[in-house]
């Protein structure tokens, strides 16, 4: 009888074991979809992984000014400079998959890091899941305004003679402002010196100050300083002018047609955030981009809201894998490694 009695007790036991797992599953849906619904209910984070000033801080303000309205939360930037953006980026990655913290990524920061460094803590391709892209941008070539150069081919003599005494700034091994001049000097058969900066912040500063000679960083970063004087530009890496510096000529004019560097800007959240979150965001991001006044910023700094068969996330992971084969190659080419 006593066995009997153990072996029902057992039984009961494991019965409702088994019953509290049941509910638990159960409530798991629930849970998220309530919480879905009530989202947000806090402030938002966008991760820009660069320092304050420059294309992605710009973009990534304006976006996040557009969204909250939608929201109806605050919606604030977040900057997270160092490693090419590897650093912002594993902070998303990492963050818990709720919708309170989202990426601002580029061109540069998940494709081309991703092709040339296997050292990163993620991989664009599949540790994230995407909203959609912000805004998109042809990257300039621009010197310091004494720069003894006054066209494209007279900077392309320079470089050549000089090789290694031209001085050019970007923001870390694999981003926007690296690779573009990487892709440039190969085209033009040069090779100058790198000075890696934290951001375009520091790098406009050296350029101004004349501490270096120039960088190939996005149109919309450095647009007010062409349109000031404060510099030089010799080219639109694209086929067409870029409204927001129209006397500066695109490279296809100027017969370097294979110089092409869009910049593209895109939003991402962890892995396993929550359909009907990312649902409520990609929404929020659709209306903002159909706003006059969000496509008017945009255009004000040189950056052109995505057409619509170029919206939604899964447009951006299947850009990001074009992108990460084409700089991929370019790069090795160029022997470009990552050192860290």
């Amino acid at each position: 009888m006593a066995h009997l009695s153990a072996r029902i007790g057992r039984s009961v036991q494991s019965r409702s074991a088994a019953t509290v797992v049941l509910v638990l599953l159960a409530m798991t849906p629930l849970q998220t979809e309530a919480q879905a619904q009530a989202y947000p209910d806090r402030t938002v984070i966008v991760v820009v992984p660069f320092a304050a000033g420059g294309g992605a801080d710009a973009t990534g303000r304006i976006i996040a000014d557009a969204m909250a309205k939608h929201l109806g939360q605050s919606v604030v930037v977040e900057n997270v400079a160092g490693a090419s953006g590897a650093i912002g980026h594993g902070r998303v990655k990492n963050a818990a998959p709720d919708g309170y913290t989202i990426g601002l990524g580029s061109m540069g920061t998940l494709a081309a890091s991703v092709a040339i460094n296997p050292k990163l803590k993620f991989d664009s391709r599949q540790d994230f899941e995407y909203l959609g892209l912000v805004n998109a941008a042809p990257n300039i070539v621009f010197v310091r305004k004494d720069f003894p150069a006054n066209s494209l081919s007279e900077f392309v003599d320079y470089a050549r003679a000089k090789g290694l005494d031209l001085k050019m700034g970007h923001s870390g091994i694999g981003t926007i402002s690296h690779i573009t001049c990487v892709l440039f000097f190969q085209l033009i058969g040069a090779q100058p010196s790198y000075v890696t900066y934290r951001g375009y912040g520091q790098t406009i500063n050296d350029i101004l100050s004349g501490s270096i000679d120039g960088s190939c960083d996005l149109v919309t970063s450095v647009s007010g300083q062409v349109s000031a004087g404060a510099v030089k530009a010799f080219a639109v890496a694209a086929d067409e002018r870029s409204s927001a510096v129209p006397s500066v000529p695109a490279a296809k004019e100027l017969g370097l047609t294979d110089f092409k560097a869009e910049t593209w800007m895109g939003l991402f959240v962890p892995k396993g955030t929550p359909a009907p979150v990312r649902a409520a965001l990609a929404d929020a991001l659709e209306k903002s981009l159909n706003e006059a006044t969000v496509q008017k910023r945009f255009g004000d700094i040189g950056g052109v809201v995505p057409s619509r068969e170029r919206r939604g996330g899964h447009y951006m992971l299947q850009l990001i894998g074009s992108e990460v084969e084409r700089w991929g190659g370019i790069l090795k080419k160029a022997g470009v490694e990552v050192s860290n």
